[in-house]
């Protein structure tokens, strides 16, 4: 049995498991539209261009209390780019638990994200379905506006063993 179908059964038990754990408490959930900009790490897709648009929806929910965690979220993102002829994508869909530290007396809330999932790679062929993560940084303004900063992280795929690593810097606006 290869490393690499252990390493998915594995995920998506987890997923499964925390997906279902999290749907329980959907009365309390919340949704964010995001909108910015990608800036992978990788020098092949950094060839294409060095920054790509960055789009996301995250529904967050009060979730799985892991580890102090206050917050479940399921997120959905999509980096593109086209220049010059050629286009690429990268698609992914993560589940992340949610810490977050208050700021002073208003409203302001610093918040860390950890998350793993699935991302969908389409830069030069056929796409590629691969594990990846996220470390990422949101500050909230008030209930409705927020700025975050992920790093997301990814194994190798294509026959150049690229990644999709790379920063996301997005404005949220949460409905």
């Amino acid at each position: 049995m290869s490393k690499g179908w252990i390493r998915v059964s594995a995920l998506s038990a987890l997923m499964v498991l925390m997906v279902a754990t999290a749907t329980a408490q959907f009365e309390n959930a919340f949704a964010r539209v995001r909108f910015g900009a990608f800036f992978p790490t990788d020098r092949d897709l950094q060839d294409f261009n060095k920054t790509w648009f960055a789009v996301g929806l995250t529904i967050t929910t009060d979730g799985i209390p892991l580890f102090g965690s206050t917050a479940t979220e399921l997120s959905a993102d999509l980096y593109t780019h086209q220049t010059g002829g050629s286009r690429g994508t990268v698609s992914a869909i993560l589940l992340s638990q949610v810490y977050e530290q208050p700021l002073g007396e208003g409203d302001t809330v610093l918040q860390l994200r950890l998350g793993a999932g699935l991302f969908v790679v389409d830069t030069t062929g056929p796409s590629d379905n691969i594990f990846g993560g996220r470390v990422g940084l949101t500050l909230r303004f008030n209930e409705f506006y927020s700025v975050e900063l992920n790093f997301d992280f990814t194994d190798r795929f294509g026959p150049r063993r690229d990644r999709a690593n790379g920063f996301a810097l997005t404005v949220g606006y949460q409905f």
